[in-house]
């Protein structure tokens, strides 16, 4: 099946969806703005996977907000958490029966599905990263070990269009899962992403220096296994069950793990790039991450440790 397909955002993820999908096959129109759009008329998509020596050159449709005037078969929302909001009112303008919002998420979904409809929103996460420089998104698809991109209805079914949805993606070359409680599985995200970004700022270097820092590891560790506590004693969930690992695992394991993870390329590409590009969201995803463990009773002392630095 050929798609026609919208992604709302030209940053790394929307990238490297737009153009691995387009070089499926499918029809993919690249929605930018300011000087990404500037970018992307002059330069062309770019995209170069880290540790391969060529560059390729997608051809792909580059608009602005002003020509969204096209029937999609799919909406990819690939921008920050603290974007959606101001999007939404422009994102119910598109003609399009499906948004696939690859966006952190820690408080639920009401505020999409109140502006563009329940059966129209359908809640992912990219299993991939990277950075852009001179205009070449440099890209990585994370290992389905670690985390596929992953998607799942709001109900848990496993419809047509989530087939379809993986079916698609797989051709493209990423890795894919489908959960049957997505809600869960971005606070479970959440819990761990939000720690890992922000021992960056702890430490206030990158991934390598974080690395060399005993105090910052072992913050980070304590602050990890306490979200996921939080998220079993709540009654939350944790999704999916191998992140179970941070409550059992123990800490004199897991500091030297740790501390190895973080003198990794991967972690330079997945965990401190995104950090230190996009903090604002990073900082809000943590307080609304507080926000839910507040409403449950639960104080998260080790985390607030770990953000005050």
């Amino acid at each position: 099946m050929k798609a026609n397909i919208l992604i709302y955002g030209a940053g790394v993820i929307g990238s490297t969806y737009g153009g691995l999908l387009a070089k499926s096959g499918h029809k993919v129109t690249l929605l930018a703005r300011n000087k990404r759009l500037s970018e992307l008329r002059e330069k062309g998509l770019l995209l170069k996977r880290i540790n391969q020596s060529n560059t390729e050159k997608i051809v792909i449709e580059v608009i602005d907000d002003s020509q969204l005037t096209d029937k999609y078969d799919y909406v990819f929302v690939t921008i920050r958490n603290d974007q959606v909001k101001s999007a939404l009112l422009t994102l119910s303008k598109i003609n399009t029966s499906c948004y696939v919002f690859m966006v952190n998420n820690p408080l639920g979904y009401s505020e999409w599905t109140t502006a563009l409809g329940y059966d129209r929103v359908l809640p992912a996460f990219p299993g991939s990263g990277g950075k852009i420089e001179d205009g070449i998104v440099y890209y990585e698809i994370v290992s389905k070990m670690v985390q596929s991109t992953t998607l799942g209805e709001l109900d848990g079914k496993t419809t047509k269009r989530i087939k379809d949805l993986c079916a698609m993606l797989k051709k493209s070359g990423f890795n894919i899962s489908i959960s049957k409680n997505m809600d869960a599985w971005q606070k479970s995200h959440v819990a761990m992403v939000a720690p890992l970004g922000t021992v960056i700022y702890f430490d206030g270097g990158n991934n390598y220096s974080v690395s060399r820092n005993k105090e910052a590891i072992k913050q980070l560790n304590l602050a990890l296994k306490e979200n996921f506590s939080f998220l079993k004693k709540s009654g939350i969930g944790i999704e999916p069950f191998k992140l179970n690992i941070f409550r059992f695992i123990p800490m004199c394991i897991l500091n030297p793990i740790m501390k190895l993870i973080y003198t990794t390329k991967w972690a330079e590409t997945v965990i401190s790039n995104h950090a230190l590009n996009a903090r604002h969201e990073m900082e809000l995803i943590s307080t609304e991450f507080l926000e839910l463990a507040d409403k449950k009773g639960f104080k998260l002392e080790e985390f607030r440790k770990l953000l005050k630095q």
